[in-house]
């Protein structure tokens, strides 16, 4: 019997061509149902020998393995990612959009992946509702993760300096915040006048690729 060469889901029977075959007189093989468009795998189709003397010769039925691969569908469009903060997992953003010449789902290929801030190709499959008879697909989509803010639970204290004295000459001590950095004043040049002054202190995280600044205040006390 003949071999068939393979074909994909989608294509019919027509398209597998059947090469080799011999038998004790001339003719030729034919699929018995050449319209019939296969589901994916291997399976054994009808085929027959039709004899070239057919006035002498009956013809002869027999079966050829033909393998189907799976089709690749088309992406028409891919989703759109919506931003997350940084310390989010690519689970938190939200796939929207995208569609494909079948029907299907698109989705992250590592949900679990917390990405630093900024924004950055990340890996989506499609896959389609009829696995059985199409192949996944992956692409790329953006998703911008946005900078987190960290939560300053007490602010510095600051020593007291004497008039003429610039607010570097006033030390910052103590402090906490979420996440490691430092505090500093947002105008050390500067030289308040005697009193109670109100400095504006800007917390900034060590990473600052992950991390927003965080403004604050503190009381300067300022003497003669």
């Amino acid at each position: 019997w003949p071999t068939a060469s393979a074909i994909t889901f989608g294509q019919a029977l027509s398209d597998s061509t059947l090469s080799g075959g011999s038998a004790s007189v001339a003719g030729s093989f034919a699929f018995d149902a050449p319209g019939t468009a296969p589901d994916a795998g291997t399976d054994a189709q009808a085929v027959t020998f039709t004899p070239t003397d057919t006035d002498n010769y009956t013809t002869v039925a027999g079966n050829v393995n033909v393998t189907v691969n799976k089709a690749s569908p088309v992406i028409l469009q891919w989703p759109t990612a919506s931003a997350i903060t940084y310390g989010q997992a690519l689970s938190d953003s939200t796939l929207s959009g995208g569609s494909a010449s079948v029907p299907g789902e698109f989705a992250f290929d590592s949900p679990a992946t917390s990405p630093n801030a900024g924004t950055n190709a990340q890996t989506v499959a499609f896959t389609p509702t009829d696995s059985d008879n199409y192949h996944i697909v992956a692409g790329n989509v953006d998703v911008t993760v946005n900078k987190a803010t960290p939560t300053v639970s007490q602010w510095p204290a600051a020593s007291a300096i004497s008039y003429g004295q610039t607010l570097a000459d006033s030390a910052l001590t103590g402090g906490t915040a979420s996440v490691a950095g430092a505090f500093a004043f947002d105008s050390p040049t500067t030289a308040p006048g005697t009193g109670t002054y109100s400095a504006d202190v800007t917390f900034t995280p060590t990473d600052a690729d992950n991390y927003n600044t965080v403004s604050g205040s503190v009381d300067v006390t300022v003497g003669i």
